[in-house]
């Protein structure tokens, strides 16, 4: 069975993500909560909700542990969105000199 529309728009968006964060050297979990895995385990989270997300939105993300994960998974959707737009930005402030700058996600912060 074919995969749907939003599916392959995720494929395709996260196939680029995994080589900027490797360009990044973003290689661990970003959010560091107790019981972090630190670099098992990874995946990207959003910052909204995927029923939410809008296509542009899709590059929105940080990388982080499926325990990290699930612990921000679970807030309410306003505060999830705070604390990976929060970690985001400190990567623009942190990392000017990345090639990827402009896109809008250099390398990371730690959000406790």
């Amino acid at each position: 069975m074919k995969s749907g529309k939003k599916v392959q728009a995720w494929e395709k968006e996260r196939a680029k993500l995994k080589v900027k964060f490797y360009a990044w050297g973003i290689t661990s979990c970003e959010l560091h909560y107790p019981g972090c895995w630190n670099d098992s385990a990874l995946g990207f989270a959003h910052a909204r909700k995927r029923r939410n997300l809008k296509p542009h939105q899709l590059g929105e993300v940080i990388l982080a542990c499926n325990i990290c994960h699930d612990k921000i998974e679970s807030l309410p959707e306003e505060e999830m969105e705070e604390i990976v737009r929060s970690i985001i930005a400190n990567r623009l402030t942190n990392r000017i000199d990345t090639p990827y700058s402009t896109w809008g996600q250099p390398n990371g912060s730690k959000h406790h």
